[in-house]
This record gives structure tokens, sequence and C-alpha cells, in this order.
């Protein structure tokens, strides 16, 4: 089996999308349609958040979602698990590896479901913080995927989109995104960690987050 261009849409053979709740898989599930959403409980600190997010957007955009409880908390670090990063870590939320595993645990979701599509919702922004936000790691990640068994694939439709351009794109509007989270500390935002600022940064962008003055 030959590879395939990451930045594809969803195979015809169906999809399961990561939800993390957040503005870019939510505008990526309006526009792709995925079969399933899937959203991971992986031991992260905004777990419940992210879970309740993801259930209000699939439910407004009338998508399946499955919830799954993928315990990593003792290999995790940085905000997602404490206040305390891990050294030589690339940013302060950084957790080791994480985005290779759930993409796996999703391709085996996927497989259970007879789906063959695994969708992630990153954007062009990630790969300035993580080096398992990039073309490169994404494109290696479906060629290891397909030398194994089940037919699986990794598709990143907007890898090449900026989060504005992605959610502008999508056409949603205030009634669904204001469900979306994207704090990286805690349940409620704490406004004051990288996943909040990029959320409010995003959205004001667009007109839908009005700044306070002084």
């Amino acid at each position: 089996m030959g590879g395939n261009d990451v930045r594809t849409s969803a195979r015809r053979d169906g999809s399961v999308l990561l939800l993390s709740g957040g503005l870019d898989s939510t505008a990526l599930a309006a526009l792709e349609r995925p079969t399933l959403c899937l959203v991971i409980d992986y031991g992260q600190r905004p777990a419940p958040a992210e879970v309740r997010a993801a259930t209000a957007v699939t439910d407004a955009l009338d998508l399946p979602i499955e919830h799954l409880r993928l315990d990593l908390g003792d290999t995790g670090g940085g905000l997602l698990r404490d206040d305390r990063p891990l050294p030589g870590g690339p940013s302060p939320e950084w957790w080791p590896f994480r985005n290779q595993i759930l993409v796996t645990a999703a391709a085996a979701v996927a497989l259970r479901n007879n789906l063959h599509t695994v969708m992630v919702g990153t954007v062009i922004d990630d790969r300035d913080r993580h080096a398992d936000g990039s073309p490169a790691f994404y494109a290696a990640l479906d060629r290891l995927f397909a030398l194994q068994e089940g037919d699986v694939r990794v598709v990143t439709p907007a890898i090449d989109e900026t989060s504005t351009a992605l959610v502008g794109r999508s056409g949603l509007g205030e009634d669904v995104l204001a469900w979306t989270v994207s704090c990286h500390r805690a349940s409620l935002p704490c406004g004051q960690c990288p996943g909040c600022w990029k959320r409010a940064k995003v959205l004001e962008r667009l007109g839908l987050l009005q700044t306070p003055g002084p």
C-alpha cells in the first residue's frame, strides 16, 4: 500500500475524528461530517470539560460520539497534568508522545466500528510548538499504520490552515463555538494558559469575542 496525502479529506469508507471539544476539531467536525467523533479522557486535568464540550458540539451538529477512557496519567507532564512543565519540554503543556498514542487509540476504535480513516484537527499553528503537529509527523504515522493490519490511514485536512481560517471557513457561530474549550489546566477555563489565550485570540479575530478595554 502506498502513502497518501495527509491533507486530504476523509475517505469514503468512513472516518473517526479525534474531537477534543476545541475550536479546531469542532470546525473540522462541521466541515467534514465524520462517521464517528471520539473524545478521549487520557488523564488530562481538563478532561471533564473536553468531554462536556465534545458532547455538546456533537449534539449541536447531529453527529455520533464515543467516549474513551485511556489512563496515561503516569506518563504525562506539563500543564495538562499539573503545574510543573517537564524539563526541556518544547512548551509548558507538552505531554510526551500524546498525539501518537491518541491517534493509535482512535485507529483501534475505527477498526472496531469498521471504519478506516482517523481524522486529526491539527493546524499550521500547531507545528510552531510541537513536532507532532507537523506534516512530516503525520505522514510518518500514516506510513506506519499502512504497514500494519487493518488498512487504517491518517488524514489531517486542515494542516496547512490557521485556526482562524479553519474556524472561519466552518461557518459556525456562537451557538456552537460557545461550547468549545481549550484550557490546559482545569475543567473551567483559567484564562491564563496557552490554550485559553489561543482560543480567545481566534474568536477575537473572527469578531466573536470582544476584548475588555482598560
